[in-house]
């Protein structure tokens, strides 16, 4: 083990349309045949990364609602010194859905504001493009909501309000996102990083994988950033002149840009 692969989902590993994750399969395979991580990064819930990495076939650390969580399988070698009842031991320091939720709907007093705890299943497949089985995943959070604007809002004001209580907004590529303060991607990718290096004794070279915003810090604190096209053909502003710009969007830029950095030869 000489890397470790953070990856965002949506509009990165997967199809902002569809989902899928077809396109990168060549890079997936690669990974598991040589016992590289592909750690999963994401605003995507628990129950919501859990059935990809079966469809994915993997079996890692990954994090979850932009930061607030890590989990770790209960079996792997970095949790053996934190045993669980559970199949995966949780690293967390966010305040509680419940606690985001109380101070969310005192947001919606001012502010004409739309969570996920505000919305039915069918709203949410609608949103998001998901099936129900799969938007009904996504509503069953832990740490963080998404949440759109029904009308005209400043969201600077919004945020300093949430900062008051320890909180933050951060933008995605669908939603906004109210979050546990210094609870980030880049955190938790530093955090996972140093339970690895400490595990194996060595050091590991990281590359990262995003396309929006709240993708940014992770980026930028990778070794390697690499920064996917949008589903339109444009890229989220970045200022940052080391990160690597896919030439593709979603898992084809993703499966294209691994290629090249882990510098993999095709066949034939």
């Amino acid at each position: 083990m000489e890397y470790l692969i953070f990856t965002d989902l949506d509009g990165t590993l997967l199809n902002h349309n569809d989902y899928s994750f077809a396109d990168a399969s060549e890079v997936i395979s690669y990974l598991k045949k040589n016992s590289i991580p592909l750690i999963i990064v994401t605003s995507k819930t628990f129950s919501e990364v859990r059935i990809l990495q079966e469809k994915l076939d993997i079996k890692c650390p990954f994090i979850v609602e932009n930061g607030a969580g890590i989990f770790l399988p209960a079996d792997s070698a970095l949790a053996q010194s934190a045993p669980s009842q559970n199949r995966h031991v949780k690293i967390s320091e966010a305040q509680s859905y419940l606690e985001l939720r109380l101070f969310f709907k005192t947001l919606q007093e001012k502010y004409p504001l739309k969570g996920f705890g505000d919305m039915s299943v069918n709203e949410v497949m609608k949103l998001t493009g998901l099936d129900e089985e799969d938007a009904a995943h996504s509503m069953q959070r832990d740490f963080t909501e998404p949440f759109i604007s029904t009308g005209e809002i400043d969201m600077e004001l919004i945020k300093k309000e949430a900062h008051k209580e320890k909180l933050d907004v951060v933008k995605g590529g669908r939603f906004y996102h109210l979050i546990s303060q210094g609870q980030d991607k880049a955190k938790a990718m530093k955090r996972l990083t140093h339970l690895f290096e400490e595990k194996f004794s060595k050091k590991l070279k990281t590359i990262a994988l995003g396309d929006s915003a709240n993708d940014f810090g992770m980026l930028k604190s990778a070794d390697v950033g690499v920064l996917i096209q949008l589903h339109d053909g444009t890229y989220a502003d970045i200022d940052c002149a080391k990160i690597i710009k896919s030439a593709h969007s979603g898992p084809k830029g993703w499966n294209e840009s691994l290629l090249k950095v882990l510098h993999v030869k095709r066949d034939g």
